[in-house]
């Protein structure tokens, strides 16, 4: 551990950062007075700056932080699925999330769920995708957390620890979520966004520079020290990284936090907009991904992978610039987990809590959201702090358990013969399949990712059980009436 005096500015630096997110999220939200749709989706006012960075804090997390470099630390090349499939997630945005848009806005929906009930006319699929959303969303938010506690430590030279850093993010954010909604969320990500990109291209994107001259010498240093690091290799072939690239690339926008930030766009304009720039965002990755090169080819040995960026920064830089790259990554984090909470909150609060009181008034659901706010952060707390498990995998495990939303999500669109029979059978099937080869088989058959399998088996019962029952025309055609 350092001592206090040689801490004493990244600390201050650390922790001035977290109380400016703080004020700011306060700030953004004290004297109003919220309806729901204000509170979970910004009255769907928002504009193309606010949209652009509140979508683009939700994706580059904790995860991007520490589990890319990680994951190029210890493997090398298969890291890349994490920049393809950000180029497949956003093409396929641009075309799906207007019809999001316009069904939230003509059926006046706040949460993922709400989506699918509209569809399919079924309040029981609703409860069951907010279940999955919810169950599947928590491993997410335990990585955001692990993760912040992880940076604050490192970026305090070891004098927070790891818990303190956990609880002490945990707190700040539960308050300006609580006090502000998905408006404190938007403000506090314009000011997490750009530190973050600017602690990638000034910071970490130096890097190869400072210990080998240059990102050719990099990967030259890297061929001679660890070749296989170059290419993709078993267990993490050419199978592995087209299913995982396809997987990520299709589940993006199945995550139930993604759906509320489509509706907070204030026109369609806007919206296809931010999905047009939202792709510049993701080069965010590389110096990220070389940071990890770098540590690799150095040879240096960690004692758990996911902190490469950082021992990558430790070596490269002044003790003091640790405390701006933990704040960055206190940023990462918080601009991801507050989005998963308040989303968490919302679905809790408008498709479940509503089942059991269904005359509940607009004023009680936003006081269930917000201390559901509360129970989420503290239930994701514990888990961050006692139940640890690396990021990588965790994000996986999410990603393989949201996507089986993807079939009923997309082929409702347009498919007369979706209906919640079909729908619900391919989504259970699914999620049978990916804990089946998860927990019972424990390896991916033919190197393909386990989600994947479980995305296959659900296209198939979907198909297969709309085939077999009735369509709901008279549904269909309600709920097209929202992209007249």
């Amino acid at each position: 551990m350092a001592s206090l005096s040689s801490a004493t500015l990244p600390v201050a630096i650390i922790l001035s950062w977290v109380f400016l997110s703080l004020t700011v999220g306060v700030l953004a939200g004290i004297k109003r007075k919220f309806s729901l749709e204000g509170y979970l989706v910004s009255g769907r006012s928002l504009g193309l700056v606010f949209l652009y960075v509140l979508m683009a804090g939700e994706i580059y997390s904790a995860y991007a932080f520490l589990g890319t470099g990680g994951w190029a630390y210890s493997y090398g090349m298969p890291i890349m699925y994490a920049i393809g499939y950000g180029a497949l997630a956003y093409a396929f945005g641009y075309f799906y999330a207007k019809y999001v848009w316009k069904v939230g806005k003509h059926f006046k929906c706040v949460t993922q769920a709400d989506y699918f009930q509209v569809r399919y006319n079924s309040k029981l699929l609703a409860v069951i995708v907010a279940l999955i959303g919810i169950i599947f969303n928590v491993p997410y938010l335990q990585l955001q957390l692990q993760g912040l506690g992880y940076i604050i430590h490192v970026g305090s030279l070891n004098i927070i620890s790891i818990k303190i850093g956990i609880i002490v993010g945990m707190i700040i954010m539960l308050i300006y979520v609580y006090t502000s909604g998905l408006r404190g969320i938007a403000w506090t990500n314009f000011l997490q966004a750009l530190l973050m990109f600017i602690v990638a291209w000034a910071v970490l994107f130096a890097i190869p520079f400072k210990q080998f001259g240059g990102i050719g010498n990099l990967f030259t240093t890297l061929a001679k020290t660890k070749p296989e690091h170059l290419v993709l290799h078993p267990p993490l072939g050419i199978a592995w990284y087209v299913s995982t690239l396809i997987l990520c690339g299709l589940g993006f926008f199945m995550y139930p936090q993604m759906y509320p930030s489509i509706y907070s766009a204030k026109d369609l304009k806007t919206l296809k907009k931010n999905y047009t720039l939202l792709p510049l965002y993701s080069i965010f990755m590389i110096p990220v991904i070389l940071a990890g090169f770098t540590v690799a080819a150095l040879g240096l040995k960690l004692a758990t992978p996911d902190e490469a960026v950082l021992k990558a920064v430790e070596i490269s830089y002044p003790s003091w610039v640790l405390g701006i790259v933990g704040a960055a990554g206190f940023a990462a984090a918080a601009s991801t987990a507050s989005a998963i909470i308040l989303t968490l909150a919302g679905l809790l609060s408008k498709n479940l809590y509503t089942i059991i009181k269904p005359e509940a008034s607009d004023k009680e659901l936003v006081l269930v959201s917000r201390v559901s706010v509360i129970l989420f952060g503290l239930a994701a707390m514990f888990l961050a702090l006692f139940v640890p498990g690396r990021l990588v995998a965790l994000l996986l495990l999410a990603y393989s358990g949201i996507t089986q939303m993807f079939p009923a999500a997309v082929l409702g669109l347009f498919w007369k013969r979706m209906n919640k029979y079909s729908a619900g059978a391919g989504i259970i099937a699914g999620l049978i399949t990916v804990t089946y080869i998860k927990f019972g088989l424990k390896h991916n058959p033919l190197g393909i990712h386990f989600g994947l399998w479980g995305l296959l088996v659900n296209f198939i019962v979907t198909i297969v059980v709309a085939y077999a029952t009735k369509p709901d025309e008279e549904n269909f055609e309600k709920f097209r009436a929202a992209f007249a």
